[in-house]
């Protein structure tokens, strides 16, 4: 797959209301506004939580378009949960990603049969071909690290 996600499972001993609580403890509500850097967040994530779901994201003081949106489902498993997780990208940069790869994917096709078909190379040929291939890096290379330091902090948080 282009996008990069990731789906996990927590389990923990603590009943839904206190996973709930320790969510709240470090999401604060969406902010329209725009975060300069200046001022430190009260909370690492800003998102909603209901009864049984949350739909949160990482606050951060620079720009990084393919941070993961993280949705979760808290279920009752005996005296403790699970917590069903999935990280994906925004909707509106995976829609992005997708028509900027397919356009500069096709214009690498038809430079490169262009450049099949001419007796001299160009080198300049191969810029369709790199912008294609940055495309491609830069959706797991802005997401995975992102991803992993949240899986990392939402598991210390929930299985304590």
């Amino acid at each position: 797959m282009i996008f990069p996600f990731e789906r996990f499972t927590i389990t923990t001993a603590l009943p839904p209301d206190i996973v709930r609580e320790k969510l709240i403890s470090v999401v604060e509500p969406p902010s329209r506004n725009i975060r300069w850097g200046m001022t430190k967040p009260d909370k690492p994530y800003q998102g909603k939580i209901s009864e049984s779901y949350f739909e949160i994201s990482r606050i951060i003081n620079y720009r990084n378009s393919f941070i993961p949106v993280i949705k979760g489902r808290i279920y009752p498993d005996g005296t403790g949960s699970k917590i069903h997780i999935e990280m994906t990208m925004h909707p509106f940069v995976m829609v992005f990603m997708a028509i900027w790869l397919s356009v500069v994917g096709q214009a690498a096709v038809g430079v490169l049969i262009a450049a099949f078909s001419s007796a001299t190379f160009d080198p300049t040929y191969l810029t369709p071909l790199g912008m294609f291939l940055v495309g491609l890096l830069i959706c797991p290379l802005g997401f995975r690290p992102e991803a992993n330091g949240s899986k990392k902090f939402l598991i210390d948080l929930l299985e304590r």
